[in-house]
């Protein structure tokens, strides 16, 4: 199995990652301020740019199938590939842009390609973790982590806007595939400890299944799959609702970007404040805690008839996220043995990934016959009821990594 390095948490392969996961997601954030605004320029509609937004979650799905792959290669190779060819994507999409007109057919293809290879280094990087850094610093890593990448995709954001205005949409393109080009060639950088190989006579479907059978020997951690599909539902009316609830607390339009800012500043708080606890990070109090809070602040949002109650809302929307996927994170990366840990995140992220789009389609109709103020409180009560559930229900013995 493989063994967890001893020593400090900064350590030159650990710095880099961090690194490159920033540059990585800085680059993402801008390919999805370019993509909106040319979807919406070619075409004018808004179902043209859920087309493209749902495009890039589909491949998702295939997480668990990717995770098979995350655990039978070499993790260096494929991080590297991942971000080289989200680069090449990106800069063949800004070359073409620079000689004219491109096609929504193209664009979507970009779109769906980089929500493929998505789906191969999202398991690739959770797994990664334990592997860099000392069991006694991974909870502070995480927090790092969602600290520097919450970060980076807000900086991401705000920045796209600016260049596209300020260089425009090729030049920008240009730029974002040099960010993936850097964060490729860095992960080339990293030193790993070698891994166990997959059995030469496991198959791919018996080695998928195999990851499917492991989370039987956990009942606690295999109810996070569910847990995950779940809050993926009672979260997707959120950004849907959010134009509709500000118009109704009479904020103007331009308020929805400030919203979207508090709940990432509750990410960073929660994040920040993770990083500070360190090694003392209880993750099966901070999951149900997580969740309690996001459950609650949902309700909040129904019940506000004041900006400062909402924008308390808010806050702690974005701080019950952050111990929520960090708890969930923790969790996978000390129960779960090295060698299933890409299977294992792949179904997580899949069971979260179908939850979107299906509450996105069933709940647009109820959104515009109830009202926001309903939806708000039904997403509470499936949120506060997963809380519930976990506690009840939950039994993992976390174990020491070294013993995999």
């Amino acid at each position: 199995m493989t063994s967890t390095p001893s020593g400090p948490l900064w350590t030159r392969s650990f710095t880099i990652y961090w690194l490159a996961g920033l540059q990585s997601v800085f680059g993402n954030s801008l390919t999805s301020v370019v993509v909106a605004v040319l979807v919406y320029g070619m075409t004018g509609q808004s179902s043209a740019m859920g087309l493209t937004l749902a495009l890039g979650l589909l491949p998702g799905l295939v997480s668990p199938f990717a995770g098979v792959v995350v655990d039978r290669v070499a993790l260096k190779p494929l991080l590297f590939l991942g971000d080289l060819l989200r680069g090449l994507l990106v800069l063949a999409l800004g070359l073409a842009l620079l000689g004219g007109e491109v096609s929504l057919f193209w664009l979507n293809t970009v779109v769906f390609l980089s929500g493929l290879i998505t789906a191969f280094t999202t398991p690739a990087t959770s797994t990664l973790l334990p592997q860099l850094v000392p069991e006694e610093h991974l909870a502070r890593a995480n927090g790092l982590m969602g600290m520097g990448l919450q970060s980076a995709q807000l900086v991401g954001l705000l920045a796209g806007a600016g260049l596209v205005a300020w260089l425009g949409n090729p030049q920008t393109l240009l730029l974002d595939a040099a960010t993936f080009l850097i964060s490729a060639a860095a992960y080339l950088l990293i030193r790993l400890p070698e891994r166990a190989k997959a059995p030469k006579e496991e198959s791919y479907w018996s080695a998928f299944v195999a990851g499917l059978q492991t989370l039987r020997q956990y009942p606690g951690f295999a109810l996070i799959p569910v847990l995950a599909f779940v809050v993926n539902v009672a979260f997707a009316p959120v950004q849907m609702l959010l134009p509709a609830h500000i118009e109704l607390l009479r904020l103007p339009e331009a308020y929805y970007g400030v919203a979207l800012a508090l709940v990432m500043g509750g990410m960073l708080a929660g994040s920040l404040g993770i990083t500070a606890i360190g090694n003392r990070f209880a993750p099966k109090l901070a999951l149900p805690l997580g969740l309690g809070a996001a459950g609650l602040s949902l309700a909040m949002m129904a019940l506000s008839h004041m900006p400062t109650l909402f924008y308390m809302a808010l806050v702690l929307l974005g701080l019950g996220l952050a111990l929520t996927n960090t708890a969930i994170a923790y969790l996978g990366q000390t129960v779960i043995p090295a060698e299933f840990r890409g299977r294992v995140f792949g179904l997580i992220g899949a069971s979260g990934m179908a939850g979107m789009p299906l509450a996105m389609i069933l709940l647009g109709p109820a959104a515009d016959a109830y009202g926001s103020r309903l939806l708000w409180l039904v997403a509470a009560a499936a949120v506060l009821v997963s809380a519930g559930v976990w506690v009840v229900k939950s039994r993992i013995k976390l174990v020491s990594l070294n013993a995999y």
